[in-house]
């Protein structure tokens, strides 16, 4: 084993980290969008139903009123998750370059040294999405509860009626 190869490891780990943590998050946004359009067909579906069948008959204070709530909910999680948050997933090659160059000619920048430094860089860009990535999972769960109150509201309407 050569001595470049824990930094290349280090490297290569920070390389699928930060990967998986941008698939993770299109995953998200991709499942928001869906959620979202299904979350409006159901309001569209149901609520049309409901709204036809019970006149002018509605209160605000009812399983209508939770359900557009409820509907409201979901449409405002689902668009925080796809909000053009900013996110780090590359490394500028200006900045990795400026350092390459302010080197000394006699003391070039090792392998040793650009593996480490980029692994490092890698990381404290997965550290910074981390915590909004995070909140953005937990807003996808609460938007899945409220889609999920949302349609438990409508069909009870429907029942009711």
């Amino acid at each position: 084993m050569d001595d470049d190869t824990p930094y290349r490891l280090a490297h290569e780990a920070s390389v699928r980290a930060i990967e998986d943590q941008a698939a993770v998050l299109e995953s998200l946004r991709s499942r928001a969008g869906t959620m979202f359009a299904a979350a409006a067909i159901v309001t569209s579906f149901f609520g049309s139903q409901a709204l036809t069948e019970a006149g002018g008959d509605l209160q605000l204070w009812s399983l209508v009123g939770l359900a557009v709530a409820a509907f409201v909910l979901t449409a405002l999680f689902t668009i925080l998750i796809l909000w053009p948050f900013d996110f780090w997933f590359s490394v500028s090659a200006t900045e990795m370059l400026d350092i390459v160059e302010d080197r000394e000619p006699e003391q070039p920048v090792t392998g040793r040294e650009a593996y480490r430094e980029l692994a490092l860089r890698l990381e404290l860009n997965y550290d910074h999405n981390a915590p909004v990535v995070k909140r953005l999972i937990w807003l996808f769960r609460l938007a899945i509860l409220c889609l999920g109150i949302e349609v438990a509201a409508w069909i009870a309407v429907l029942w009711r009626l």
